[in-house]
């Protein structure tokens, strides 16, 4: 009996211990067991704004209830009307149109007054208008109080129109007009078939000129400066594009008398250099790109500091010289036609071929 009841307690014994070993390994393998990764969440990519509206900047809407009002007034004006306005908040587009007259909307802003600045005496009509907020004229202080503000502005004006815009958080849109003066504190300017010169001023944004003509003179702080399909009014028009951060791309500017500086940035240039024209590229901190055609006819002088030159179109170098303070080149491609100035700090200088 006493034998049996041994055996038993063996047995169970065993049986324990079994356990336990079992239970170990179990413990051993889930210790060591590869961890699952965790679940991503999987976002679709933001859509990018269509080029036709680039930079858009939504500003705070900073009008109490009781100064937001949606109003429109229309004035038959001269052709040639010289319209000058301030934008504190809001959106704003200025379209010239083929008829003699400004027509003011503006969406959930202040009311607004259209002042006749002065009258053509042949015909009466007036030749320079000052679109104004209403209580401006009664005194109410403050250096924006004469500002129009809202959630949108719209403006059309005679098409041989010249505009003096300046504003504090607004993105404006000028097109179809024939002169444009524009400075803009907080948000980025699009000018558009301007015929008749451009100087343009976004202390913190973009400017992009596309399909215009005459003196160009745009400047930006903290933004990119972009200019397509452009040319001179008249002989010796100059372009003029300079940014303190950002990049300057130049496309199909023909200019004869261009100059393009950043500090913080690259230059980028894609088009021809004209017979007797005079071109400067400079940037501090950045490269410089050019992108020409294989007849390419200039006087290439170089400073690149601390970077490297190189040119995909064959070129005769007169001078090469390297010192502690940095690197400089004179080089002539084709005949020397025009006159090409490249300086950059620290970066490269690249010459490509168009295809």
């Amino acid at each position: 009996m006493g034998r049996r009841i041994g055996n038993i307690f063996k047995f169970g014994l065993s049986l324990c211990l079994a356990g336990g070993i079992i239970t170990s390994a179990s413990a051993q393998v889930e210790k060591h067991k590869i961890p699952k990764p965790p679940k991503v969440k999987v976002e679709a990519p933001e859509t990018p704004e269509p080029a036709e509206k680039p930079y858009p900047r939504p500003t705070p809407d900073r009008l109490p209830r009781d100064e937001r009002f949606t109003s429109e007034k229309a004035m038959p004006v001269e052709s040639n009307v010289y319209v000058k306005l301030c934008v504190s908040e809001g959106t704003l587009k200025i379209t010239g149109s083929e008829r003699n007259e400004v027509r003011v909307f503006v969406r959930d802003g202040r009311k607004f007054v259209t002042k006749v600045l002065e009258k053509n005496p042949d015909t009466g009509k007036p030749i320079g208008v000052w679109i104004a907020n209403a209580t401006s004229t009664e005194g109410r202080p403050g250096p924006m109080s004469e500002c129009l503000a809202g959630q949108s502005v719209e403006i059309d004006v005679p098409m041989n129109a010249s505009i003096n815009l300046s504003g504090r958080a607004t993105g404006a849109t000028l097109d179809s007009v024939k002169k444009v003066s524009v400075k803009i504190v907080e948000g980025s300017i699009v000018l558009r078939n301007i015929s008749g010169g451009i100087s343009a001023v976004a202390l913190q944004g973009d400017v992009m000129v596309e399909s215009s003509a005459g003196a160009i003179a745009v400047e930006t702080t903290t933004g990119n400066v972009l200019a397509f399909d452009v040319s001179p009014g008249q002989v010796g028009d100059l372009f003029k594009a300079r940014t303190n951060s950002g990049t300057i791309s130049l496309q199909k500017v023909n200019h004869r008398q261009i100059e393009a500086n950043s500090i913080s940035g690259s230059v980028n240039f894609n088009g021809k250099f004209l017979m007797g024209g005079i071109y400067t590229f400079k940037t501090t901190n950045g490269s410089i790109r050019m992108l020409l055609p294989q007849d390419t006819s200039c006087n290439v002088k170089a400073s690149y500091g601390f970077g490297t030159f190189n040119s995909a179109l064959p070129m005769k170098v007169i001078y090469e010289t390297v010192s502690p303070g940095g690197k400089n080149l004179s080089a002539t491609i084709g005949a020397g036609e025009a006159t090409v100035n490249l300086t950059t700090s620290s970066g490269s200088i690249g010459i490509r071929k168009q295809n």
